[in-house]
């Protein structure tokens, strides 16, 4: 920075001071320590709040920063629920930064919230749509597997997961045949065994809002390849489930659907 005349200029980096962060279910430990590292290099103190859904991975995080020696104040672990807990960190006076990962829906009242309020600092990172695009030169094993394994991971409850795959047009009826036999020979069950690739989504409502995008893509003309049902007549599980010819406007190309269903949504490339 440049300033003309008797002018003594620097930077000064600061603390902002407390930061309230708001984690997903999905990594638990993996999205608490990607904002707790930096939050607390930095020198400030931090406020976490774990999903609902999983709070004793965060519980057992802070016993560890206890038996390390951290201050009393320094990390402060509160366990509760969005509307409650998440709400007042991103209403609260003197928290001065908040950190959310999760929904798109729910970034948007976390951002109103922070202005409403001090105007705290917002980071935000929210759903997506990630699309995965196949052209004819490519390794048409190799494009499948990784296709399969960018949707079907985690059970597909990645905000980066790739749920949409574009496929060039002379290879299309290929790598859709491909697709559903992979998906057909994913071995669905206890996320604990060895052999499983997928296992139970991580409730009910999310459960039930995959079924529903599932049901969706039926009616609205998408062709169901493989897949959706419920897998077995116990627990969360759903069968690895594949579409073909769907549209941009149908829900499914459209909404986050974080699950193993509705996904690779597969459209027609030109031929280049």
């Amino acid at each position: 920075f440049f300033a003309d005349g008797p002018f003594f200029v620097y930077t000064r980096h600061e603390p902002v001071g407390v930061v309230g962060a708001i984690t997903p279910w999905n990594f638990p430990l993996l999205l608490s320590s990607l904002k707790l590292a930096p939050s607390l290099a930095c020198g400030n103190v931090a406020i976490l709040k774990p999903a609902e859904q999983t709070p004793l991975t965060a519980l057992y995080l802070g016993s560890l920063f206890q038996e390390a020696g951290f201050p009393p104040g320094v990390l402060n672990i509160i366990a509760g629920y969005g509307p409650t807990a998440g709400a007042a960190i991103s209403e609260h006076m003197e928290i001065n930064k908040v950190s959310f990962t999760g929904s798109t829906e729910v970034g948007k009242i976390i951002q109103e919230a922070a202005a409403k309020s001090n105007l705290k600092r917002v980071t935000l990172e929210l759903g997506g749509k990630s699309p995965l695009i196949v052209f004819a030169d490519t390794d048409m094993d190799l494009a499948v597997e990784f296709a399969h394994r960018a949707l079907f991971f985690n059970q597909g409850q990645c905000c980066c997961a790739g749920s949409r795959t574009f496929v060039q047009d002379t290879i299309y009826d290929e790598f859709v045949k491909k697709s559903a036999e992979r998906a057909q020979k994913c071995t669905v069950g206890d996320p604990f065994g060895e052999a499983t690739e997928q296992g139970p989504q991580i409730d009910e409502e999310q459960f039930n809002k995959i079924l529903d995008l599932i049901e969706s893509g039926k009616k609205e003309g998408a062709k169901l390849q493989c897949g959706g049902e419920r897998h077995g007549d116990k627990g969360y599980f759903i069968q690895p489930t594949v579409f073909s010819d769907v549209k941009d406007d149908m829900r499914i190309a459209k909404e986050e659907i974080f699950g193993p269903p509705s996904a690779p949504t597969l459209g027609p490339l030109p031929h280049r």
